[in-house]
C-alpha cells in the first residue's frame, strides 16, 4: 500500500476550551505520540480527515504526516483512535501514533462484502457480523481491504475467518480468532412469523372443533334424558 500524505499543523494551546475554538474554524484537534518522541498537539482539516476515514483504509488509515511548522515531527503514523460527537456524529478528536516502517504493527483491515448472495435473492437476510480483521505486519504490507464474494451463499450458509485465509498474504499474521463468523445468510423473519401465526390458527381451529364437539355431546345427552 502507499502512504497517503496528510497535512497537519501544530497548536500551542491545550484543553477543552481551545479544542472547541479549533472546531469552530473547521479543523479537528488531534495528538501525535509514540516512538519515544513525546506528544505533539495538532490540528487537521475536518473535511480532509473525513475523506481519509471514509476511504479504502477506513478508520485505521496509515498516513505520512506532513507538519509544515515542525518538519522534524513529520513522518509515518497510523490513525489510532477517533472520537465522534455523540449526537451530531462528526469527528471531534483524532489520535495518531508514530510507526517505524521497519517494524511490524498491529492494525485492522476492513472487510468488504461483494456481490448479492443467492440466499438474499431467495428472500434471505445477509448478516455482516465482522467488519474488520485484526492483523500484524509491516505498514507497507497492509492491504486496503479484504474482499469477500457472497454470490454463492445460500440461506443457512456462513463464512468464518478461517475461510478468508487464502485471501491473506503469507507476510501477514491474522490475530482475529479463526472461528469468528464474518457473514451469514439467515432465513427471512417474515416466514418464521407467518409459520407461527399458522400454528396459532391451527390450534384455535382445534379448540373450536373441540368446543363444537362438546356442545354437540351435551345436546345429545340432554336429548337422551328427555
Amino acid at each position: 500500500m502507499e502512504l497517503q500524505n496528510l497535512a497537519v499543523s501544530t497548536r500551542s494551546e491545550r484543553g477543552k476550551g481551545p479544542a472547541g475554538r479549533v472546531r469552530t474554524t473547521g479543523m479537528v484537534p488531534a495528538v501525535l505520540y509514540g516512538e519515544e518522541k513525546g506528544t505533539v498537539v495538532l490540528t487537521v482539516d475536518a473535511k480532509i480527515l473525513d475523506l481519509l476515514l471514509h476511504g479504502k483504509q477506513g478508520a485505521h488509515a496509515i498516513v505520512q504526516l506532513d507538519i509544515a511548522d515542525d518538519p522534524d515531527q513529520s513522518g509515518p503514523a497510523i490513525v489510532k483512535d477517533i472520537q465522534y460527537h455523540p449526537v451530531r456524529g462528526q469527528v471531534i478528536h483524532a489520535d495518531f501514533m508514530r510507526i517505524d516502517m521497519t517494524k511490524k504493527i498491529r492494525t485492522a483491515i476492513p472487510i468488504h462484502i461483494e456481490g448479492r448472495s443467492a440466499g438474499v435473492i431467495e428472500g434471505g437476510l445477509l448478516d455482516h457480523q465482522l467488519r474488520e480483521l485484526d492483523v500484524e505486519c509491516l505498514a507497507l504490507d497492509v492491504p486496503d481491504f479484504i474482499a469477500v464474494d457472497v454470490t454463492e451463499m445460500e440461506i443457512g450458509a456462513s463464512l468464518h475467518v478461517s475461510d478468508l485465509m487464502d485471501k491473506v498474504a503469507d507476510n501477514i499474521t491474522v490475530i482475529t480468532k479463526l472461528e469468528r463468523a464474518v457473514v451469514a445468510v439467515h432465513a427471512p423473519r417474515v416466514v418464521e412469523e407467518e409459520t407461527a401465526e399458522e400454528l396459532e390458527g391451527e390450534e384455535g381451529e382445534e379448540g373450536e372443533e373441540g368446543a363444537t364437539a362438546a356442545a354437540s355431546d351435551a345436546t345429545d345427552s340432554e336429548g337422551g334424558d328427555s
